[in-house]
């Protein structure tokens, strides 16, 4: 489906709309993409959001929209990207988040390029939102690559990629922004470590620490923060 509105027309209350499947040979699989502007400005900054099919199922499109149209935060674009494959319908995000150099390449070479045409936005105007695993996943990104800016962890778990710490380690990206978040009982041991570490490398780190669980209502809650910070 493709929703389109003219220049005049695009506004809060009648964003741009694009939905499409991806057809991704770095990936081999069909990937999911729901593409969303508040304004036609070529300008605007972009936001990339991973696990995007269920971020968008269990509300956080419907909260963007409303934080939009009340003005509690800035016009932006949001590109939520299904983990979940168009044809088989399996959830691959382990396979994605799990530090994997294709799942960079995709977003370099395809995806990207496909939201944004070229010459494409700077990367001081484009941020990665991950939660949980996605939050790895956006760790690995932070140390790999120099597409993304500014960063979001939602409660990112890292232990099941130790690649991701090392990337952040030994990379050569200047001048990132990054958030950290957790919630109580949630990702408290990940994000003392990964704090310390970009730190270490002098990049702008902010945590938001909530009463919220490991859930969409915690990460939902924290959206108009984060939102105002990544669009600063």
């Amino acid at each position: 489906m493709i929703t389109s509105a003219s220049a005049n027309q695009c506004s809060p209350d009648n964003p741009v709309e694009q939905t499409f499947s991806l057809d991704s040979k770095i990936l081999s699989e069909q990937i999911s993409v729901v593409h969303y502007s508040f304004s036609t400005s070529k300008d605007i900054p972009v936001i990339y959001i991973t696990d995007g099919q269920k971020m968008i199922d269990n509300g956080a499109l419907e909260r963007i929209k409303t934080l939009t149209r009340e003005e509690k935060i800035p016009k932006a674009e949001y590109v939520f990207v299904s983990t979940i494959a168009a044809e088989t319908k399996e959830d691959k995000r382990n396979t994605y988040f799990f530090c994997n150099a294709d799942y960079i390449w995709f977003f370099e070479e395809e995806l990207v390029p496909r939201i944004e045409g070229a010459p494409s936005r700077k990367a001081k105007n484009r941020s990665l939102i991950g939660i949980s695993f996605g939050g790895l996943n956006a760790a690995y990104f932070s140390g790999k690559t120099d597409l993304f800016q500014n960063y979001a962890l939602l409660s990112p778990i890292t232990y099941p990629c130790d690649d991701a710490l090392k990337a952040i380690a030994f990379s050569k990206n200047k001048n990132l922004n990054i958030i950290i978040s957790t919630g109580k009982n949630d990702a408290e041991k990940y994000v003392t470590p990964l704090a310390n570490l970009y730190t270490s490398k002098e990049y702008r780190v902010k945590n938001i620490t909530t009463n919220g669980a490991h859930d969409f209502e915690n990460w939902n809650g924290q959206l108009q923060e984060v939102l105002n910070t990544l669009l600063q």
